[in-house]
């Protein structure tokens, strides 16, 4: 009996090709990977044509689908390739690493957690300390990382290089003549182990759960065992050796329940760091080598510079055949036998894009990493959810696909409206395979325009999601009903609603409905009763948009509406800068509210509200300054009234905090009707021009704010009314805007003068000369 070991780099395609050819000189009777025994009942998968890489296993706790671990294969994948080796000629194929059920169950017991597939920022998976974990490259001027965490950027320090991807590239990938590779590779990791303190904790946990696998196969009668695994494993595992001791340190592990099945998987997620084989730094490469191994250069070309005309960017001929040629050039000068990715990215940057880098960027996102997503069979294994979930996107034609795309949705259309009520009741549970847009051009309300982009660790997110249900419509309104009923807070409850409404969840609507009256009925805060409306406010607007029973929802509108309106003058009183600010956003939810519903009475209540508000000199300056805005949006505030709110709120008693809040409170909307109001820029003129020096300094941070929401135009329109402003108190003897408010005295020209600069700096813009 032999043990063949061939140590290799999780990915790459050179080193999938010799280990195939290795496979095929072997001609072995069991092959051994280095993977998950649990994954074995979904293992002969593999050989089936539905799974096409890029995809990965998926291993998961059933009670906590959050502790989850992917090991991802692509098509070039020497392990991928040696299972379907062995599977498709009927050869026995087994994982031997250390079960995730033993790696699970003591992660409990040390009260730590496994790696969250959800978190960006986390591992996707759990892989052997070597190869595929090694940093991209190696800055010579930091420390060396330990020898089982980099051993290949060891073996490329070593050589003088300091990118461990370039090394492997030059001496793995392109090696034309891959006899002894396996035992070269083999050598070298036993020269870099014999200087390395022995494996300890998992890593010796998992070295001895391999070498239990392969006397386990020799016990079977295997004569020719061939041993898949990362290249810093392969000396460990040469010799296994008597079994005493593995079996010690073995003996006892708890397991915790696992399951596995497959899952797609894509490209981006393979060049990302951290995980099983991730940090591939260009899949899209690799995969060109893997499918195109002759002509390679002129191919790759080709594809840069139709992807480029694609685009619309200029890709000539004779520039793309010039690429090929620089690329073949540089090759030759540094000692290559063939143009790597490197030698290629310079040659096509400098002739198909004539030096510039910015389409350089296009050809790594689309070409060098790309957005292949893989598939996998109906006969894997799925939780209802995810199984009712596919039915759902092949009967409203929303096949997943890895690339960001645009879904542009007419609500009048039936398909349309299904479309929408599964992209919201998704979101509902945590599945975020499509975001809302703001969306432009016709239609209205009957548009909806989503963004769409499919990420594998949704996979588990759907199993997470299973608890709630095993439909998406169970599952979204149980999760709903559960969220409503652990809250009072009354806008949580009326956006809850919203949401349900778009989901098209009528038991949840009908249970939310209930728990916003309870909640309504004996809520005191009016800030939150503002804040409730705009959902409510949505649904009585464009129910019939989405087929809801609209008239359900403006009893309950009705009755918060009386309570704002008696209670706002009370919560308006004695707030300080920060609740002013909090309130006026509250104030302005419940006018969009009310512009929505239409409805004349609720709006001439609401006006005299706001006119009661502005008019109180007790009420703070912000609040009485968006009152008074909001009136004369509305049409519901006379030039003469406005006028007198400006005079008093800018007049000399009042302290210059104040009168600096009210202009914020004024200032917030659109520009252009404020260049109308003549008595503002007046009052606000006048203000200015008797504000102390130190005042001025003092709330100049507080004017420029007010003014910087402006858009240019506006700002500059602004500009022109302060000219005009000063032209006028030239051209009347000393006289200006002020003349007409009565009592007082007319502008003085020199004073005038002096505030213009001041006042255009305020507003940003340009004074030239005295205009």
């Amino acid at each position: 009996m032999s043990v063949h070991v061939f140590g290799i780099r999780h990915h790459g395609p050179g080193c999938a090709r010799s280990l195939l050819a290795a496979l095929a000189a072997l001609e072995p009777d069991i092959v051994l990977v280095e993977g998950p025994p649990d994954a074995r009942d979904v293992l002969p998968l593999i050989a089936h044509a539905a799974l096409r890489p890029p995809v990965a296993l998926l291993v998961y706790a059933p009670d906590r689908p959050r502790r989850a671990v992917f090991y991802p294969f692509a098509h070039y994948s020497p392990e991928w390739q040696a299972l379907r080796y062995a599977l498709g000629r009927g050869i026995p194929a087994r994982f031997i690493d250390l079960p995730q059920a033993i790696r699970f169950a003591q992660a409990d017991e040390d009260g730590g957690e496994t790696a969250n597939p959800l978190d960006p920022d986390g591992a996707e998976g759990d892989g052997p300390p070597g190869t595929e974990n090694a940093p991209e490259g190696s800055d010579p001027a930091e420390p060396a990382p330990a020898l089982r965490d980099d051993p290949i950027g060891a073996l490329a320090r070593a050589a003088g290089y300091t990118d461990h991807e370039l090394w492997w590239e030059h001496q793995i990938e392109q090696r034309q003549d891959a006899t002894d590779l396996f035992a070269g590779i083999g050598e070298a990791m036993a020269a870099l182990r014999a200087g390395a303190p022995p494996p300890e904790g998992e890593e010796a946990l998992r070295e001895a759960q391999m070498r239990q696998g392969i006397r386990a196969a020799r016990k079977e009668g295997f004569a020719r065992i061939a041993v898949v695994c990362g290249a810093w494993h392969a000396p460990a595992l040469a010799d296994p050796g008597p079994a005493k001791a593995d079996a010690a340190l073995l003996a006892g592990l708890p397991r915790a329940k696992v399951t596995a099945t497959w899952i797609p998987w894509t490209n981006s997620r393979l060049s990302s760091r951290g995980g099983y084989g991730a940090g591939v730094r260009s899949p899209g490469w690799y995969e060109h080598l893997w499918t195109a191994p002759d002509r390679g250069a002129i191919r790759w070309v080709a594809r840069a510079a139709r992807l480029l005309r694609d685009e619309d960017l200029d890709a000539a001929p004779s520039n793309a055949i010039e690429a090929v040629r620089l690329g073949e050039a540089l090759a030759a000068i540094r000692g290559l036998p063939l143009p790597g990715l490197a030698e290629l990215h310079e040659a096509i940057q400098t002739t198909l894009c004539g030096g510039d880098p910015a389409p350089m960027r296009l050809i790594r996102d689309r070409l060098e990493i790309g957005e292949a997503l893989g598939a996998v069979p109906e006969e894997a294994p799925a939780v209802p959810l995810q199984r009712d979930l596919a039915a759902r996107q092949r009967r409203l034609r929303l096949t997943p696909a890895a690339e960001v795309r645009t879904l542009d949705l007419d609500l009048r259309d039936e398909t349309g409206r299904a479309r929408s009520q599964l992209l919201h009741a998704l979101r509902l549970l945590g599945i975020e395979w499509g975001q809302p847009q703001r969306a432009g051009g016709g239609k209205g309300t009957f548009r909806e325009v989503w963004q769409l982009a499919w990420r594998p660790e949704l996979a588990v997110a759907i199993v997470e999601a299973n608890v709630w249900g095993n439909t998406v419509e169970a599952a979204a309104g149980a999760k709903l009903r559960h969220d409503a009923d652990a809250t009072t807070d009354l806008p949580a409850l009326t956006a809850s609603l919203d949401r349900a409404i778009l989901a098209a969840l009528p038991d949840a609507v009908e249970h939310l409905l209930g728990r916003v009256r309870d909640s309504a009925a004996v809520a005191a805060d009016v800030r939150g009763l503002m804040d409730a409306l705009p959902p409510l406010a949505r649904v009585a607007r464009y129910g019939d948009v989405r087929e809801t029973r609209a008239e359900q929802i403006v009893p309950v509108i009705d009755g918060l509406f009386a309570r704002i309106v008696v209670g706002l003058p009370g919560a308006c009183a004695a707030l300080d800068d920060g609740a002013a600010e909090a309130m006026i956003g509250s104030i302005g939810r419940a006018q969009e509210s009310l512009v929505l519903l239409d409805r004349a009475e609720q709006r001439a209540a609401w006006q005299e509200a706001l006119r009661g508000l502005a008019g109180r000199e007790a009420i703070h300056g912000l609040v009485r300054g968006r009152c008074c805005r909001l009136l004369l949006d509305d049409g519901a505030l006379a030039a003469a009234e406005f006028q007198r709110h400006a005079r008093l709120a800018l007049s000399p008693a009042v302290s210059a905090p104040r009168a600096a809040a009210w202009i914020a409170g004024v200032t917030g909307g659109s520009g252009l009707l404020l260049l109308q109001q003549e008595a503002l820029w007046a009052a606000l003129d006048g203000w200015l021009r008797e504000l102390a020096p130190e005042a001025f300094v003092e709330l100049l941070p507080p004017l420029r704010r007010a003014f910087a929401g402006f858009q240019p135009p506006e700002r500059r329109a602004m500009g022109e009314r302060v000219k005009r402003l000063g032209a006028a108190g030239r051209g009347q003897g000393g006289h200006g805007p002020l003349d007409g408010f009565d009592g007082m005295a007319g502008v003085e020209r020199e004073r005038a003068d002096r505030v213009l600069p001041v006042l255009a700096r305020v507003l940003g813009v340009e004074l030239h000369g005295d205009r």
